[in-house]
């Protein structure tokens, strides 16, 4: 969502905007992935970058936002990159917790939270689903604590967007809590190998649009 809601909106208002959105979706994400989850290795990723989001949110206000959008719009095209050559650190607990540190980081600045713990956990070559459930909960536990630390931003360290880019983010949530339930019925109707291809795809575009948009 970052790069479309980036240009349409500026970059402040797309990373409030995706973490009230993703706020709002967490109940149809975590629906029956808990007991399939590695939740031990998601909550140590997700508690490091918790942790550094402040850093990144810091650097969000601060910086060009052109600037940090076309840096986004880069890192999508390596992370494409990335899953298509099949990269990725497996590690253990201790690089789980690095992995999501530095995404705090990229995450609190741009909004993309998810891509580097994605790969840490497709790397892992664990069967989709309990991939997919991990990735649920760690995104769940992050997207709360951003926006925590937006609103605390927003209210009292400067502002990041303005509170009218809450209820603009408010009005979007629905359908993608919609297209998040849709998403979950037709997951087992094609192999990972489709699904795979066609967030590639989508990726693909998305970061070019984020980074010659």
């Amino acid at each position: 969502m970052m790069a479309p809601l980036s240009l349409l909106y500026g970059l402040p208002a797309a990373v409030v905007s995706v973490a009230v959105i993703d706020s709002v979706a967490i109940p149809a994400m975590l629906k029956g992935v808990w007991n399939i989850a590695d939740r031990r290795r998601a909550l140590i990723a997700a508690g490091a970058a918790a942790l550094f989001l402040p850093l990144g949110t810091y650097i969000l206000q601060t910086s060009d936002p052109q600037l940090l959008r076309q840096f986004a719009g880069a890192g999508i095209l390596v992370f494409v990159l990335a899953l298509a050559l099949g990269w990725g650190w497996r590690g253990g607990e201790k690089a789980a917790a690095l992995i999501g540190a530095s995404a705090g980081i990229i995450g609190g600045a741009t909004s993309l939270i998810g891509p580097p713990i994605i790969l840490h956990f497709l790397a892992r070559g664990e069967e989709a689903a309990r991939t997919r459930a991990s990735i649920a909960i760690y995104i769940s536990v992050v997207v709360l604590s951003h926006l925590v630390v937006l609103a605390l931003a927003e209210g009292f360290v400067g502002g990041v967007a303005g509170w009218s880019a809450w209820g603009s983010a408010l009005i979007l949530a629905p359908a993608y809590v919609v297209g998040i339930l849709m998403g979950r019925s037709v997951f087992r109707l094609a192999s990972p190998l489709f699904y795979r291809l066609v967030a590639m795809a989508l990726l693909v575009a998305v970061g070019l649009l984020a980074l010659f948009g």
